[in-house]
């Protein structure tokens, strides 16, 4: 007869390692994708925070509107960013009842506690109110209504 004790015991170390092995892999594979899926959640609430506290914090005010005629009419509009960091004005539009024109927008940088005036060619009509909206880089719009 033989003897299989020896058998047993090299059996049992080798399906310990097998155990183990299996352990480290499988532990190591969840430690990735948590890395992976917290590192893509982290981007997203920073991406969101950054975007909307900058919102908030985002303050520009149509501080003057005026109307001149030489040589050609067109309006004046100063405004002021009374916040706290830089902002960046992409949109300028006037609108009346019957239409609406889109300003292009050269210089529409504005530093904290600075003024940008823009000149635009418009032909006026008396007594007709106007509308002059304004869009920052974040979002913010700005309104104001005005008759000349």
């Amino acid at each position: 007869m033989k003897n299989f004790s020896n058998h047993r015991a090299v059996s049992s170390i080798v399906t310990g390692m097998i155990l183990l092995v299996t352990t480290v892999i499988l532990g190591s594979a969840v430690v990735m994708w948590s890395n992976t899926s917290l590192s893509a959640s982290k981007s997203v609430i920073t991406s969101l925070y950054t975007s909307n506290v900058n919102m908030v914090t985002e303050k520009v005010v149509i501080e003057n509107t005026w109307f001149g005629t030489s040589p050609s009419k067109f309006i004046n509009v100063t405004l002021y960013n009374v916040g706290s960091s830089g902002i960046t004005i992409t949109d300028m539009k006037i609108k009346n009842s019957t239409k609406t024109v889109d300003v292009p927008i050269t210089h529409g940088n504005i530093l904290p506690q600075k003024t940008n005036s823009t000149k635009i060619s418009y032909v006026w009509t008396s007594k007709i109110p106007l509308s002059i909206i304004v869009t920052t880089a974040k979002g913010s719009i700005i309104t104001t209504d005005i008759s000349p």
